[in-house]
């Protein structure tokens, strides 16, 4: 029973390694490769980038999906905009580890990717993925654009596939409207830049 027990283990967690495991092709390019991986109603967008993770190699993309509402919830049946990403995490050669994370949605504005990038937002060693987001504001009272920051952890030991939101540090982080407001008044968006993302996270005591 117990070596019946040991075997069923092993073989759910092979399931769940093929299950979260791609392959690229040879000679594939990191925009081939991500295009043919890319979500249902799905298109690439922002640059595709490779990079290293906490000495792992990863490809990140990111993707513009587009959705309707029920009826019930938008009569007109607008097309809506929302980011969402995916980091590709090399085991071998041309194995790679897929792991999701967003998501990034409609905010007064269909999202637009300013920054991707890693840097430390916990108190682990571990780097976490920061993005910061857009939305162009066309209001009667107010017009500008609205940024937005986004930090998600991955731990590389557990067996799921998406990245956790960390939203007390992304609330800190967030970066504010550069709005025009109808009676004349002025709003600056704190954090814009990963410059400006990093100084702040450095400010509360996480070492970059």
């Amino acid at each position: 029973m117990k070596n019946y027990t040991i075997l069923t283990l092993l073989l759910s967690w092979t399931a769940i390694l093929s299950a979260q495991t791609v392959e690229r092709k040879d000679k594939e390019t990191i925009q081939q490769f991500s295009e043919r991986l890319k979500p249902k109603n799905s298109s690439v967008t922002h640059e595709v980038l490779e990079t290293k993770w906490n000495a792992h190699n990863v490809i990140i993309a990111l993707y513009d999906q587009t959705y309707v509402l029920s009826f019930e919830n938008d009569p007109e049946q607008q097309t809506n905009h929302k980011i969402i990403g995916s980091i590709y995490i090399q085991l071998e050669k041309n194995t790679y580890r897929k792991t999701n994370f967003g998501t990034i949605d409609t905010e007064g504005g269909n999202p637009h990717i300013e920054s991707v990038f890693f840097a430390n937002a916990d108190k682990d060693l571990t780097k976490e993925l920061v993005i910061i987001a857009s939305w162009e504001q066309r209001h009667y009272d107010f017009n500008g654009t609205l940024y937005g920051t986004f930090v998600f952890d991955y731990d590389l030991k557990s067996t799921k596939t998406d990245w956790k939101f960390l939203d007390k540090i992304s609330s800190k982080l967030d970066g504010g409207c550069d709005c025009y407001e109808r009676d004349g008044t002025i709003r600056k968006a704190r954090f814009k830049t990963a410059g400006a993302v990093r100084k702040e996270l450095a400010r509360l005591g996480y070492k970059q």
